[in-house]
């Protein structure tokens, strides 16, 4: 028996990357590369989201807009950017709106979202029943965007 048959599973490796308050993104990258594929359907409904943190500078921004989540109604109709306002999730209506496809990212097709009017896109993979692992990347910055989502 190899030793590799007594790591975490990369389920498990991302899962243990929630905990820790800082990780890079090299080690944050290959975890998330390492994780299995999602249909564009196991993403309808409400989702909290939560930031890994990496230090980029979109982490900044989406703490003052007070980002919540994501909703997708539909993989046709997605509110990508969930706030909270007065106790209640809303929609931040000045990203637009996006859908959801399946899209090959560094090699794996899986559930990607694609901004109806920004050159951004979001990437998904699984993680558990209630979690998925996200990736934002976009022309209008550098580097990328690590996030999770659950239900």
């Amino acid at each position: 028996m190899s030793f590799d048959y007594f790591q975490p599973s990369p389920a498990k490796k991302f899962i243990s990357l929630t905990k820790h308050p800082r990780a890079t993104s090299k080690k944050i990258n290959t975890i998330f590369n390492e994780l299995k594929p999602l249909q564009p359907d196991d993403l309808i409904g409400e989702w909290d989201g939560y930031i890994l943190a990496t230090g980029h500078p979109f982490e900044d921004k989406l703490h003052a807009l007070n980002w919540f989540g994501n909703t997708f109604y539909s993989t046709d109709d997605v509110a990508p950017l969930i706030v909270a306002r007065n106790g209640e999730r809303v929609p931040f209506e000045d990203w637009g709106r996006a859908s959801l496809r399946e899209i090959k990212y560094h090699g794996v097709v899986s559930a990607a979202l694609v901004y109806d009017e920004r050159p951004t896109m979001a990437y998904y993979r699984a993680v558990k029943h209630n979690m998925v692992a996200g990736c934002i990347e976009s022309k209008e910055w550098q580097g990328k965007v690590y996030f999770y989502l659950t239900r």
